[in-house]
């Protein structure tokens, strides 16, 4: 069976979460969603998908666009981010001040090098 663009978005979601905290269980992923485990069993495996309140709450929770959870990997408009740009973005606004200097300089670098 062919996965469906949530089951892979879903799984991607999953992998990701338990990246950032290896103690996450699947009951406490499901939680956010408002949904049992076994629910979330089912999305991973592709036997089933949440109801529309169910993909907003996707959404939200992992600050993700419904497009790229249903399977569109565009911004749905010039002002909108893709998913690597939220992250890198997240990810900045973590940092301290002398860490994000750095990061900038080393994309000003990547940047620079880009033309050549």
């Amino acid at each position: 069976m062919k996965k469906t663009r949530f089951q892979e978005r879903i799984n991607d979601l999953w992998k990701q979460a338990k990246a950032r905290d290896r103690r996450l269980t699947q009951t406490e992923f499901s939680e956010r969603f408002g949904v049992t485990r076994n629910s979330l069993l089912g999305w991973l495996r592709g036997t089933g998908q949440p109801d529309a309140d169910g993909f907003v709450r996707i959404a939200c929770s992992e600050n993700v666009t419904l497009a790229w959870l249903l399977g569109d990997d565009r911004p749905q408009s010039e002002t909108d981010l893709c998913r690597d740009e939220l992250e890198l973005l997240k990810t900045y606004h973590r940092l301290n001040n002398e860490h994000k200097e750095d990061l900038l300089a080393i994309a000003k670098h990547f940047q620079s090098h880009e033309g050549a």
